[in-house]
């Protein structure tokens, strides 16, 4: 994916200024920087969410799976009917996910009763879930613990291999294990 004369402004503060990307098919790339550097905006802007920029996109994705900061999920209906929700022929399977993000014995419980953490990575098996050929993620690891995190980023990772994947963190370290490519925000004019 390729962005170019990528310009976005809020009232008269410009984010981006005729600003350039390139997001390699099939890697891992982290955007990182300090709040209010536009990493949520350029991750909106990805997405078609955001359409208030000039500049040009070249992707080619037919399909976009995205984990917002929130986990925006159904809580009136249970974990597995929330992954299930996103896609009607996944090549993944519910209880496969549910496993791979530690989350089995949860698959009837109504999200309303789970932690932040969880609904996270319920957030999370739902992206997968609807197999999209990029996956934007926006802090969606910030709620786990390093513990947890150690167990289940390396198979989350496995398991989208061959994807296009761009995350939004304030995590460089986490980055520098995980990512393909890094671009930092805050070095951009």
């Amino acid at each position: 994916m390729i962005i170019t004369n990528l310009t976005k402004k809020f009232g008269k503060k410009h984010i981006f200024d005729h600003s350039e990307f390139v997001f390699p098919h099939g890697k891992v790339t982290y955007i990182t920087g300090e709040s209010g550097r536009g990493k949520t905006t350029l991750l909106r802007i990805l997405a078609g969410l955001d359409k208030s920029y000039s500049g040009k996109i070249l992707d080619g994705y037919k399909k976009i799976s995205y984990v917002f900061q929130e986990p925006r999920l159904f809580s009136s209906i249970s974990v597995k009917e929330n992954i299930e929700i996103s896609s009607q022929n996944s090549k993944y399977s519910v209880e496969k996910l549910l496993d791979l993000l530690e989350l089995s014995s949860e698959a009837n419980s109504s999200v309303s009763s789970l932690s932040g953490g969880m609904k996270m990575r319920v957030a999370l098996a739902r992206a997968i879930y609807s197999d999209g050929d990029l996956f934007l993620m926006d802090e969606p690891f910030s709620a786990l613990d390093d513990e947890l995190k150690s167990r289940i980023l390396p198979k989350i990772f496995e398991i989208l291999k061959g994807k296009t994947i761009i995350i939004v963190s304030h995590n460089i370290e986490e980055a520098n294990i995980y990512s393909d490519s890094i671009i930092n925000l805050n070095y951009l004019q």
